[in-house]
């Protein structure tokens, strides 16, 4: 039954319409060349599979096609992998939004987001090695997986002073997201191979408006990450004894929080999009949830219904963003 709800995703994520997603225009114009600013932060893997796919005088569905055969797969092995126990009530969370927001619109941070939850499943194993092999790969797949190197400074020990800046990133991130503060300047553009400078480029030509996606003030599934945030810390013992993940977890989740509230001032796009990739890691937080009610039947209850609700949510978030932007 996995396997075949696996097949029923690749088909649902690769023969998806033209107009189906905020992104999906975007990536026919970068299939077909007729992009601008955009087609400078194309990887080397996306150029790759795009001359292939034009030799042979496919269309673009070709391309989403083979996207969702490399990164359903990907998900779906290491969801398996993370809760044995649960399999089918983690991937009832992966579908909930990872689904929408990895295989549907972000298909190059998707193959990297799922390959940085290997690397988290073999940095808590102790296997170090493995975990930078798939974090590297990741990078052939989307620039933005370099920064999932931080994983090697996150500790699987939470003590009490962690705990107390773990909770303060939320509210001192808040005032710097609304205040709409510029860090980047920090940052040296050669660090990045010019990638700063497109994204400036995109914001000064207005083109990042139409990207950015919607605002955290009326994103009710971020505002439900932050919940789980909150309540993971509060509760991170019991759960640890029960999912040795949730530490590194918990801070990976953090790592993507702050780099959704310093970079909104330069660049939304950026910001939503590094969030995105270490918000992969809150699948295992939610997850993790299932144990925090008894008896189980009622944990699988709970944790459907908030899936159920992160579903209608991100549905209803992306037919407005198709509406309005």
């Amino acid at each position: 039954m996995y396997v075949i709800l696996g097949i029923a995703l690749i088909l649902t994520a690769g023969l998806r319409g033209f107009e189906s997603t905020p992104d999906t225009e975007g990536y026919v114009a970068m299939f077909e060349g007729t992009a601008d600013a955009i087609q400078e932060l194309v990887e080397p893997s996306f150029t790759f599979i795009t001359t292939i796919m034009n030799a042979m005088d496919f269309d673009a569905t070709s391309l989403f096609l083979t996207y969702a055969i490399i990164s359903v797969p990907i998900h779906l092995s290491i969801l398996w992998r993370l809760s044995k126990d649960y399999p089918f009530t983690i991937l009832t969370i992966y579908i909930s939004y990872y689904f929408m927001m990895h295989e549907m619109v972000q298909i190059r941070a998707g193959v990297a987001a799922g390959l940085f939850l290997w690397a988290i499943y073999y940095y808590v194993e102790k296997r170090k090695l493995l975990a930078l092999s798939f974090i590297l790969v990741g990078i052939f797949f989307h620039y933005s997986a370099l920064i999932g190197l931080v994983l090697f400074v996150l500790k699987d020990k939470l003590p009490k002073w962690q705990k107390i800046v773990l909770y303060l990133i939320i509210p001192i991130g808040l005032v710097i997201y609304f205040s709409k503060i510029d860090i980047s300047y920090l940052i040296p553009d050669s660090l990045t191979g010019g990638k700063l400078a497109v994204y400036r480029e995109l914001n000064d030509k207005g083109i990042e408006d139409e990207l950015s996606g919607w605002p955290l003030e009326r994103n009710p599934l971020i505002w439900m990450n932050f919940i789980l945030y909150y309540a993971s810390i509060f509760y991170n013992e019991y759960l640890s004894e029960r999912c040795k993940y949730v530490v590194v977890a918990i801070k990976v989740q953090a790592v993507g929080f702050l780099f959704l509230f310093f970079f909104h001032g330069f660049s939304t796009v950026l910001a939503n999009r590094l969030n995105d990739y270490f918000s992969i890691a809150s699948i295992l937080l939610w997850t993790a949830s299932v144990y925090a009610f008894s008896p189980k039947i009622i944990s699988k209850l709970i944790s459907n219904f908030i899936s159920t609700a992160r579903f209608v949510s991100s549905m209803l978030f992306y037919a407005l963003s198709l509406l309005y932007m």
